[in-house]
């Protein structure tokens, strides 16, 4: 079964080239797409150069609508988003991600960046799953709420639809890879104001859809069961 990788970027000029070579290293992969997310730097060109086909949105619509765009000129089945600003797989990393959802063990399974600080990683196992390398079923994507696919608010929206399926969800620390993290692109104060913007995005989908959510569904089961 092969895989489409999907990589969702803005503005990464100094990485899309080396994450497009490794992402073509990836053995079950037939095609490499970038969704250059209205970028102002020359992100469509160097993806392009480095052998991957390259959709441009006009507008900066945020990672959850590049996601979507890549999605739907996926032509297989099975989907990897990557990120664009992690470097340092390679062939073998790649198919431990994809792997797991190819042999129908979980319906998506997500590679994590490995800390250098042990307790780090352990606490990657009480916090909800945010980044990563994604491998999923173009059903699950598809099974998430259109209302839930927007910025940052998809990764916990794809967490817990996957708990859902039968199969559920997975993950593994892989080392070795590197995160240029916001405020080395966009330097210290732009850095952190994105960052607690993609804070926000997350902590109000995780209240929604774990609080929210379930608190306003029981009081209408409550309210039914009284009418009745």
């Amino acid at each position: 079964m092969s895989v489409s990788i999907i990589i969702p970027a803005y503005d990464e000029v100094d990485t899309i080239a080396l994450c497009v070579t490794e992402a073509l290293q990836c053995a079950e992969a037939t095609e490499v797409i970038v969704v250059d997310d209205g970028s102002t730097d020359g992100t469509a060109e160097a993806a392009r150069t480095a052998g991957a086909h390259v959709i441009c949105i006009a507008h900066n619509d945020g990672k959850a609508a590049a996601m979507h765009a890549g999605v739907q000129a996926a032509r297989n089945d099975i989907i990897l988003f990557m990120d664009a600003d992690v470097t340092g797989h390679n062939a073998a990393t790649l198919s431990r991600i994809v792997q797991p959802v190819i042999k129908g063990r979980y319906e998506m399974y997500v590679g994590l960046r490995a800390r250098q600080t042990l307790w780090l990683n352990k606490l990657l196992h009480y916090f909800p799953i945010i980044g990563g390398e994604r491998a999923l079923t173009r059903r699950l994507w598809e099974a998430v709420p259109g209302n839930y696919r927007e910025g940052f608010k998809i990764e916990i929206a794809l967490n817990h639809t996957a708990k859902q399926f039968e199969k559920g969800m997975g993950f593994e620390l892989i080392g070795h890879t590197r995160h240029h993290t916001k405020e080395e692109k966009y330097g210290l104060w732009l850095g952190l104001i994105r960052r607690q913007s993609m804070i926000v995005d997350v902590v109000f989908i995780s209240v929604q859809i774990y609080i929210w959510n379930p608190v306003v569904n029981g009081c209408r089961r409550v309210l039914h069961g009284l009418r009745e």
